[in-house]
């Protein structure tokens, strides 16, 4: 459970100045908190100790979108100079439920960053953090925070600004079913049973002719009276010269007419010749696989000679076409392969990270959309789409399941124009693994702007920056960011990449930059954090540790600190050591050894958060 811990940030208002809102944080709360959903229930609001205000009105005739404000403090910048205000302030648009379907191309639901109306924006759906069926939309832009000299500092970042929420969730029951509507192939898979499949009355042509009793058309002509007495092996001679000559010409499929056969891409299409048939004879085709077996037949009338016919395919392997007409047999050996789509892509990834599918449809055919679904609860979710190059090959990003760990069997669909689909065959297991991925790079002097100041003990120039996988409570995956001494840097990241791997959770790493360096806030926030130039709690005549950048402070909230005067920080809630929660340091826990094997010391038993290496 969570609280929102108020802090400022800003919004844009072009010429007219800057509007700084109100953003949240994640700090814990109490398992009583109540259940309210402020962002879609009209009226004004109290919830975890804030005043909230919503109306809803109609955004279109299928939409209805409601807008949330909240009791902030607001700056404007006008004629040089900032404007604090207190009151009701925006915090975002919430779309309410209704069909995926309608949003598709709009970039509040189409995950990844995209450029609009000359703003950036970045959206995410369907992750950890919206729930199934909801994308969550940030916006790029400046915001402000108090620096420690009580002046404003400026600092651009993602502000969250749109919820987009579906009736649907995504995920469907079959995977790669096709289009119904338009007479597609219904999918089997391959391994539910172990012989071809049956073909399908899904793809037979509609108003094709039913077969005829073959003796209706296959009557040769009969002989003159005067060859009656004709001695019986010239009769027979005769009887085969009268046959019809039945001529196979070509074997395709009409959408596909390359003369390669597949199982999946519809009606075969037959034509051939009948020297010495009558115009209006019929022609019997029939499609017989390995073992003989007729698996789809079809019925064609002679005309000038020739015929045209259509047979279903729907199996793989060898088979035979067998033309007979007007006493007269023609025979092919024909193969029908497999159609299928390829994947590949790295198998084991950052968990933040996205990963790039590729392959091609076989058979190669250009501008085919091919979708990427992932094996969730219940069925299939579609993560991903791309269109095929002329030769069949493809490229996707694969996002789903960002922040979080585990792998997901993947699957590749592809749509062909006329309802059938192809399902790849295979399935590829990508894992979102334990990967700290570690970054450390040189601070900046906007990454310390209200937490460094004239006189502090070490300065940018002398610091770094770590950016850090880690894990949060409910085991969502994020980036964390700490500052420390750069000469502890190295040590730090260690410690984190250990603590990551082991599974123990820190609930948030954030800049102490985004608090305005209050440490009363961070510790009530639960954060992670390093470096701060600033007086010890409750004895603002010494200098903290953190000011010089050696210092670190983990779970403060599961691991609290008693000030000079006796009173404990954040609350009383975990001074007693038993039962061990979910991010409370031991003796044994990750982070404990992970610092003491560096030679970092753990302030137990009053400042149970600390860690310090001087």
């Amino acid at each position: 459970m969570r609280w929102p811990l108020r802090r400022r940030r800003a919004l844009g208002s072009g010429l007219l100045g800057l509007l700084m809102a109100l953003g949240f944080l994640i700090v814990p709360v109490s398992d009583t908190a109540v259940a309210l959903d402020v962002y879609t229930t009209p009226g004004t609001h109290t919830l975890n100790g804030r005043q909230w205000r919503t109306t809803c009105e109609p955004y279109s005739s299928t939409v209805e979108r409601c807008r949330t404000e909240i009791q902030a403090t607001t700056v404007t910048y006008s004629a040089g100079r900032y404007v604090e205000k207190y009151g009701w302030t925006f915090n975002n648009l919430t779309y309410k439920p209704s069909p995926r379907a309608q949003w598709v191309g709009n970039v509040l639901a189409t995950p990844g960053e995209h450029t609009s109306g000359g703003r950036r924006w970045k959206t995410e759906c369907d992750t950890q953090w919206t729930g199934r069926g909801a994308c969550r939309s940030s916006i790029w832009m400046t915001t402000y925070t108090r620096g420690s000299s009580g002046g404003y500092v400026a600092r651009d970042q993602w502000v969250f600004n749109n919820i987009v929420r579906f009736t649907d969730s995504g995920v469907v029951a079959s995977f790669c079913e096709p289009d119904s509507a338009v007479g597609g192939l219904r999918y089997t898979d391959p391994g539910a049973a172990s012989g071809s499949p049956e073909p399908s009355d899904a793809v037979a042509v509609p108003g094709s002719p039913e077969p005829s009793e073959p003796g209706a058309a296959t009557e040769g002509t009969a002989p003159a009276t005067a060859a009656q007495d004709t001695a019986e092996p010239l009769v027979e001679a005769t009887q085969q010269a009268l046959a019809a000559s039945v001529t196979i010409r070509s074997v395709q499929h009409p959408v596909y007419p390359t003369g390669v056969l597949y199982d999946r891409l519809g009606d075969i299409e037959v034509t051939g010749t009948v020297s010495g048939g009558d115009d209006g004879a019929a022609v019997a085709v029939e499609l017989r696989d390995a073992a003989g077996v007729v698996r789809s037949s079809s019925t064609a009338t002679l005309s000038g000679g020739a015929f045209t016919a259509r047979l279903a395919g729907g199996f793989v392997g060898q088979a035979t076409l067998v033309v007979t007409s007007a006493g007269g047999e023609a025979t092919r050996a024909v193969e029908l392969r497999r159609a299928d789509v390829s994947l590949t892509s790295a198998t084991r990834i950052d968990p933040l990270g996205t990963a790039t599918i590729t392959g091609r449809v076989a058979p190669g055919i250009g501008d085919l959309l091919v979708q990427a679904y992932a094996a969730v609860p219940g069925g299939w979710f579609k993560t991903g789409e791309a269109r095929t190059t002329s030769d069949g090959s493809y490229q996707l990003t694969y996002r789903h399941g960002l922040g979080t760990l585990g792998t997901t069997q993947v699957r590749m669909c592809a749509n062909l124009p006329w309802g059938s689909t192809i399902p790849s065959s295979a399935s590829l297991g990508i894992e979102r693994a334990r990967i700290a991925n570690p970054v450390i790079s040189n601070t900046t002097a906007a990454e310390v702007s209200a937490t460094y100041r004239s006189g502090c003990p070490v300065g940018p120039s002398g610091l770094s920056t770590i950016r850090i996988n880690q894990q949060s409570m409910d085991g969502r995956v994020y980036r964390g960011e700490i500052i420390v001494r750069r000469s502890r840097a190295a040590e730090v990241a260690e410690v984190f990449r250990r603590t990551f791997e082991a599974g123990f959770p820190v609930y948030q790493m954030t800049n102490p930059d985004v608090f305005g360096g209050d440490d009363l806030a961070m510790m009530a926030a639960n954060n992670t954090s390093g470096f701060n130039c600033r007086t010890v709690v409750g004895n603002p005549y010494a200098m903290s540790p953190h000011s010089y950048g050696y210092a670190v402070d983990v779970n403060p909230w599961q691991n609290p600190y008693r000030d000079p005067t006796g009173k404990w920080h954040p609350s009383t809630a975990y001074v007693q050591r038993t039962p061990v929660v979910p991010g409370m340091l031991t003796t044994t826990s990750a982070p404990v050894k992970a610092f003491q094997s560096h030679g970092w010391s753990w302030f137990s038993g009053w400042d149970w958060h600390h860690f310090e290496k001087r």
